[in-house]
């Protein structure tokens, strides 16, 4: 139950008390005599609870709050949970703090099991929302803010705070992930959010936006010298990286390009920055790529007006598609999935089309395999679906044991030559001994009549 709390209590005799008490239970306690010196304290400090009296001179423990809740506010800082504290039985008082969005009330004096079990709760709960934030804002490989996350922050920051807006793409990732595969891929865009870390500030925000696509806002940023600076040491660093963990043997150039907007010189619409630095990034891959652009009057065309004509129908296909020929199946994210997905849906209901869903779940033969061996294997397994797969079948990968494949223009006939197929080919592989596939396939055709229809089986009985 390790944590930081503050004691906020005008009586000397309260603070020793609850001091006391957290402190023998391995709770770390800074006890403040005044609501006023709270928020000064608060300044520089962020505790993990706060208790607070209610009955205090010059200012109470509701007014406390309030400051306190306004401060954070300004500060942009997450609030800090409050636990009232009063020897005061009104319950007037109980429901005006509980109002105010205090998370607990105690009675004075204090009774340890009550105070530990209510700092426990507090503290636990508190926990539990942190993780379901950070899964629900963070990349998990490079510990950057996700695509939406980082959206989200950027609307506001630009409204009120002058700087860069950088975005960075990998220059030829694509190639890495086909040469090295996967999991060197991995490493790749770990080893880039290292770089990335190392050069920038604090204070500025970072987000992962793609695969190998980020976005970096540079707070109170100006000039173009410190950006041809940084873009100089990102790509030395990079280059320096890629050779320790590729040696000689990459057969293409591998850096970063990069496309800049300023705030408030570009606006401070993030949408519109956003797209006036991608511009910049198109010009940048135009031309050779390793380097920077930033945005300038020239380019506005571009961002004001589409041009019905063969260099914009060009440009805008070129930024949508594919950088190189894959002869192996589409395996990409839920969100890019779920896309083409309703696409084909619709595509098949007007088209009198038809296509399979199929849906692979695995399970580790030995109860002995490890997280981290399974995961491995899963990783195998899905590039072994992709390379047996046409190239016009999409795939996708739902949580660490399963994979949901959308086959189109099959039907009932050929989905059983496709599953025999494959069965065929994993019995060949050598880790088709340590796990167990099942699978289940269902047609979706635009005769109603059809839709439903199930098969389920397993690789590991063929």
């Amino acid at each position: 139950m390790a944590g930081w709390v503050f004691v906020v209590d005008d009586d000397m005799t309260n603070l020793l008390a609850a001091g006391n008490i957290l402190s023998q239970n391995n709770i770390r306690v800074t006890a403040i005599k005044s609501g006023k010196k709270l928020l000064a304290h608060l300044k520089n400090n962020k505790p993990d609870l706060i208790l607070l009296d209610i009955l205090m001179p010059e200012m109470d423990g509701f007014e406390t709050y309030e400051r306190l809740r306004k401060q954070e506010k300004v500060r942009g800082e997450e609030e800090t949970p409050v636990i009232f504290l009063t020897a005061d039985e009104d319950k007037n008082s109980e429901n005006r703090a509980l109002q105010l969005g205090a998370v607990d009330y105690i009675h004075k004096p204090l009774n340890e099991d009550v105070l530990l079990k209510r700092i426990s709760n507090v503290l636990e709960n508190t926990s539990r929302i942190k993780e379901l934030i950070n899964d629900a804002t963070i990349d998990g490989l490079t510990g950057f803010l996700n695509k939406s996350a980082v959206n989200e922050k950027m609307i506001s920051v630009c409204k009120e705070t002058d700087g860069a807006l950088m975005i960075l793409d990998i220059d030829n990732f694509k190639k890495v992930n086909d040469l090295y595969g996967h999991d060197k891929g991995d490493l790749v865009l770990k080893a880039f959010s290292d770089i990335i870390k190392t050069n920038t500030r604090e204070q500025d925000i970072i987000g992962r936006i793609g695969g190998d696509e980020f976005v970096i806002f540079l707070k109170n940023f100006k000039g173009e010298n410190g950006i041809s600076s940084l873009n100089e040491r990102i790509n030395q660093q990079f280059a320096v990286k890629m050779h320790e963990m590729v040696g000689d043997t990459l057969p293409f150039n591998i850096g970063v390009s990069i496309g800049v907007s300023f705030i408030p010189n570009d606006g401070r619409d993030y949408d519109l920055l956003f797209r006036k630095a991608d511009t910049a990034l198109y010009q940048v891959k135009q031309h050779g790529k390793h380097g920077y652009n930033i945005f300038s009057d020239s380019m506005k065309q571009v961002i004001e007006y589409d041009v019905a004509s063969k260099d914009e129908i060009d440009r805008i296909s070129n930024l949508l598609k594919e950088n190189e020929t894959y002869n192996s199946a589409m395996w990409i994210g839920q969100d890019a999935f779920s896309h083409i997905y309703r696409y084909m849906l619709r595509y098949i209901r007007s088209y009198n089309g038809t296509a399979y869903k199929v849906l692979f779940n695995a399970t580790p033969v030995s109860s002995d395999m490890t997280k981290v061996e399974f995961t491995e294997c899963m990783k195998k397994f899905g590039t072994f679906l992709s390379n047996s797969l046409r190239k016009s079948d999409v795939m996708m990968q739902n949580g660490v044991n399963e994979f949901f494949l959308f086959l189109p223009d099959i039907d009932e006939q050929y989905i059983d030559n496709v599953i025999g197929r494959l069965i065929s080919s994993w019995q060949t592989l050598d880790f088709s001994s340590k796990i167990n596939v099942s699978y289940e396939t269902e047609i979706i055709s635009s005769n109603s009549e059809n839709d439903g229809k199930r098969r389920s089986g397993d690789f590991s009985n063929k």
